[in-house]
C-alpha cells in the first residue's frame, strides 16, 4: 500500500514524502499535488518508518479540508487512518482546551460560541441598551469584535482608541460582549485561538504534555497563518518532533485577515535544520496559463523562486478582450459561454472571476437575460444586496407613483425601508401608528405622514421632516438629470456620510455600481425616465431564478482560492479596479504585491482556457476614465501567447498610428455605431451622440475604430 502511494509521485513529491530526519518546508505550487504528497508522507511514516499514527498529527484550516485529508488516508492506512490527529486548527485548540481550561479559569464543559450564537448575545444586549440592529449591524459589530481580538486589542484599549460617537458605542458594545460571554463561561471561535495560545504559554505542564505526544506535526495551507495561530504550532512541537508545512507564498491572499507572507518566508531560520522543496510540477493548467502566470509572479519581490510548468497537453493561447465600454464585456463573454455550452462544455465549469463583489451586477443582468444560469459563490446577487435596496426605495419615494404602482403598495414598502435609514429616531411602534392611520384614511403611508394623531409631538415633527426631505428631492428632480438626482439622493438623504462613518468602503461601492446601470441605462435609452428605470428594474428583479446544479459561478477572486475550472474569465481589469487603488494606496508596495498574488490565483484557476477582459470608458469609481491593468502588461505579449479580441470582429482594437486632433462638434465614424458628434472631450475621451439605437457613448479618441470626418 505504501508503495503504491509513493510510485505515483514525481521526483521533487517523493522527496518531500520522505524527507523525516529534519524540519521541512514544502513550496507547493498551484495545482502541484499537495494534498496528495501529505497523504503519501503521513503513510510513508506509519507503513515504513513504523511511526505510530497517534503520534502524527495534521493541521489544515477548513473543514472540508479536514475531511478529504481523512478521506484521502483511510484508502492508504484503512482503519489506522482514524488513529491520526487530523483537524483543523480551531479543533486542536478545542482539545487542549477541553483538557486543561480550568487552570485558566474556564470549566472543561465551556460552551463554544458560533455565529449565531454570538447574534443571540448581541441580540439581547441591543435591547437592554435599547439599540436597533439597522443602527448598528450585528454583523459589523461582530467583525469589529473579531478583529480587536485578532490584533490582541483588549476592550480597555479598543476604548482608549475609540474616537467619534459610534466607535465609542461599539467598544462599549464590546465590553459588554466581553462581560457576558464570560459569565456564560463560553468562547468564541477568536477565543478559542487566543485562549488555547494562553494556556500553553502560561502553564509549561500543558505545552510539555502535547509536545510529548507528537513526533510528527504536518501545517497545509501555510502561507495563510497568523501570528496566533503560529505560536501555538510552535508551542506543541517538541526539540525532537519535525515539523512539515506546506504552502505558496504566492498564493497568500489573506493579510488582510491576519495571515503574515513572512511566517512562511523566514520558516527555515525558525526551525533549523530544515530542507526545502519546491513543488513546481502544476497538474491543472495548460502551458500557456502557465507561462504567464510565472511571469506575472515574478514581478513580486518578497516571494521563494519557482517557475511552474506542466507536461499535459494544451496550447490554447490566452485570449484577451478589450471592451469599447463595460456593457459589452458580459455580453462577449455570454456569448463564449453559450457557444461553449453548445459544444459540451457543463455550465458549472466556467467561472467569471473578479475582484471586488459589486462588479457582479453587469453580469447578472446580461446572464438573466440571455437565459444563463448562475450562481453567486460567496456572495449575495447585486440587486439583493441591502445598499442597492435601500437607495432604489429613495428613488421609489421620488417616482411619479400614479405611473409606477396605481395601488401603491411598493411606496409603503420603500417608505417603511429608509424612514429611519440612515438614523432619525423613528421607531417601529411609531411605523405601526403610521401604518393604522393609512389604513384608517384610506391613503398611502407617505400621504399619512403629516398627520398622525396617535404620536406624540416631537415624534410628528420627526416624520414631518422626512416628508420635507423626499419632497425637497422631488422639487431637485425636476431640475437635473437622472445620474446628477441620483448623487444629489445618496449625498442629501445621509445615506452616503452614513456609510462613510461606518467605513463600509464595499457597500459604498455597491452604490455607484447602481449608479453606473443607470448611466448605462440612458445610453441605450436617452428618453429614460425615473420611473421606466424603476419598472425596468422590477422586472428584472422579479424574474425567478432557482438555484441549479448546473450553473455558472460568480465570484471574487479570494472566494476562488483552491477551486479550479475549465474554464476562467479574469474580468474588468482596469487600472485602480484590479489591481484595487485602495488596496496600494493603503499598503503601498506590500499592497500591490498582494494585489499580483490575487491576480496569479485568478489566473491558476484555469484549466484549460483563460480569458483576461478589461474595458473602457468612465469609472463613477475611479472619478476618471478608465485605463488597462498594468497587469496585462506583465504578461507575455507574443502572437503566440495569447489571442486579443474586440467588441467587433470587424475592427481591430489598435491605437491610430498618428494622433487625430479633434474639437467638439466634429462629426465622427464609428466601425460599430456608425455616425456620429462629438458632445464633448474629457482627456483622450470624447462623449459622442450616435443615433437613437446606441445613444451617447464614451470613447477613447486614440483609438482606430473612431474616424474623423
Amino acid at each position: 500500500m505504501m508503495e503504491s502511494s509513493l510510485q505515483n509521485l514525481n521526483a521533487p513529491q517523493r522527496e518531500a514524502a520522505t524527507t523525516i530526519d529534519q524540519h521541512v518546508r514544502i513550496i507547493a505550487g498551484a495545482g502541484s499535488g499537495k494534498t496528495r504528497v501529505l497523504m503519501a508522507r503521513i503513510a510513508y511514516l506509519v507503513n515504513e518508518v513504523g511511526i505510530l499514527p497517534w503520534r502524527i498529527m495534521a493541521i489544515t484550516f477548513t473543514n472540508k479540508a479536514a475531511n478529504e485529508m481523512k478521506e484521502r488516508l483511510s484508502k492508504e492506512l484503512g482503519e489506522d487512518a482514524q488513529k491520526v490527529k487530523i483537524s483543523t486548527i480551531h479543533a486542536l485548540c478545542v482539545r487542549i482546551l477541553r483538557e486543561d481550561a480550568h487552570l485558566i479559569d474556564y470549566p472543561k464543559s465551556f460552551t463554544i460560541m458560533d455565529r449565531d450564537d454570538q447574534k443571540t448575545v448581541i441580540k439581547k444586549l441591543y435591547k437592554i441598551k435599547h439599540i436597533k440592529n439597522d443602527e448598528i449591524p450585528a454583523n459589523s459589530l461582530i467583525a469589529y469584535i473579531s478583529n480587536n481580538k485578532s490584533a490582541d486589542v483588549p476592550v480597555e484599549m479598543a476604548q482608549r482608541l475609540a474616537q467619534g460617537k459610534e466607535q465609542k458605542q461599539y467598544a462599549q458594545l464590546y465590553e459588554a460582549y466581553e462581560k457576558e460571554r464570560k459569565e456564560m463561561r463560553a468562547m468564541d471561535f477568536d477565543d478559542l485561538l487566543i485562549e488555547a495560545n494562553r494556556l500553553l504559554k502560561t502553564m509549561p505542564e500543558v505545552a510539555k504534555k502535547w509536545k510529548e505526544r507528537l513526533d510528527y506535526i504536518h501545517v497545509d495551507e501555510f502561507q495563510d497563518v497568523d501570528p496566533i495561530q503560529y505560536s501555538i504550532i510552535k508551542q506543541i512541537c517538541s526539540e525532537d518532533a519535525r515539523l512539515c508545512v506546506v504552502g505558496d507564498p504566492d498564493q497568500t491572499i489573506y493579510t488582510w485577515r491576519g495571515a503574515s507572507i513572512e511566517i512562511i518566508l523566514r520558516f527555515d531560520q525558525d526551525f533549523k535544520p530544515c530542507k526545502t522543496i519546491i513543488l513546481n510540477e502544476n497538474y491543472r493548467s495548460t502551458k500557456p496559463i502557465l507561462e504567464a502566470s510565472n511571469a506575472l509572479i515574478a514581478n513580486n519581490k518578497d516571494r521563494i523562486k519557482k517557475d511552474l510548468f506542466t507536461n499535459a497537453p494544451g496550447e490554447e493561447p490566452i485570449e484577451r478582450y478589450e471592451a469599447l465600454e463595460e456593457s459589452q464585456e458580459p455580453i462577449y463573454i455570454a456569448k463564449k459561454i453559450v457557444e461553449d455550452h453548445k459544444k459540451g462544455t457543463p455550465y458549472h465549469q466556467f467561472a467569471i472571476l473578479y475582484r471586488s463583489n459589486y462588479l457582479s451586477r453587469s453580469f447578472e443582468k446580461t446572464f438573466r437575460s440571455v437565459g444563463i444560469p448562475y450562481r453567486i459563490f460567496g456572495g449575495i446577487r447585486f440587486y439583493e444586496r441591502q445598499e442597492i435596496k435601500d437607495m432604489l426605495s429613495y428613488l421609489r419615494l421620488c417616482a411619479h407613483s400614479e405611473e409606477m404602482d396605481p395601488k401603491q403598495l411598493a411606496l409603503d414598502l420603500s417608505l417603511k425601508r429608509v424612514i429611519n435609514m440612515p438614523k432619525r429616531g423613528i421607531g417601529a411602534t411609531t411605523l405601526e401608528k403610521l401604518e393604522d392611520e393609512a389604513i384608517l384614511k384610506g391613503e398611502n403611508m407617505y400621504e399619512a405622514l403629516q398627520a398622525v394623531p396617535s404620536v406624540s409631538k416631537a415624534t410628528q415633527t420627526k416624520l414631518n421632516k422626512f416628508h420635507a426631505l423626499i419632497e425637497s428631492f422631488k422639487e431637485a428632480r425636476e431640475s437635473m438629470d437622472l445620474l446628477d438626482f441620483f448623487d444629489f439622493v445618496f449625498e442629501k438623504s445621509g445615506y452616503k456620510e452614513m456609510l462613510e462613518e461606518k467605513e463600509e468602503d464595499e457597500r459604498i461601492e455597491n452604490v455607484l455600481e447602481l449608479k453606473e446601470d443607470i448611466h448605462q441605462a440612458m445610453e441605450t435609452d436617452q428618453d429614460l425616465t425615473l420611473e421606466t428605470y424603476l419598472q425596468n428594474v422590477a422586472l428584472f428583479t422579479e424574474k425567478s431564478q432557482d438555484e441549479q446544479e448546473d450553473a455558472v459561478n460568480l465570484m471574487t477572486v479570494h472566494a476562488a482560492k483552491g477551486l479550479e475550472f475549465s474554464t476562467v474569465f479574469v474580468t474588468n481589469l482596469n487600472e485602480g479596479i484590479f489591481p484595487n487603488e485602495r488596496a496600494i494606496n493603503e499598503n503601498g508596495r506590500a499592497g500591490l504585491e498582494e494585489e499580483r498574488r490575487l491576480m496569479y490565483v485568478a489566473m491558476t484557476r484555469a484549466k484549460k482556457h483563460l480569458f483576461l477582459s478589461w474595458n473602457n470608458g468612465y469609472s463613477f469609481m475611479l472619478e476618471g476614465p478608465k485605463t488597462p491593468s498594468r497587469f496585462l502588461k506583465e504578461l507575455p505579449n507574443s502572437e503566440e501567447d495569447e489571442q486579443e479580441e474586440t467588441l467587433s470582429n470587424e475592427a481591430s482594437f489598435k491605437m491610430h498610428k498618428k494622433p487625430v486632433k479633434y474639437r467638439a462638434g466634429d462629426l465622427v465614424s464609428h466601425s460599430v455605431y456608425g455616425e456620429g458628434v462629438l458632445i464633448e472631450i474629457n482627456g483622450t475621451i470624447g462623449t459622442i451622440a450616435f443615433s437613437k439605437k446606441y445613444g451617447l457613448k464614451k470613447i477613447d479618441l486614440r483609438h482606430a475604430s473612431l474616424q474623423k470626418g
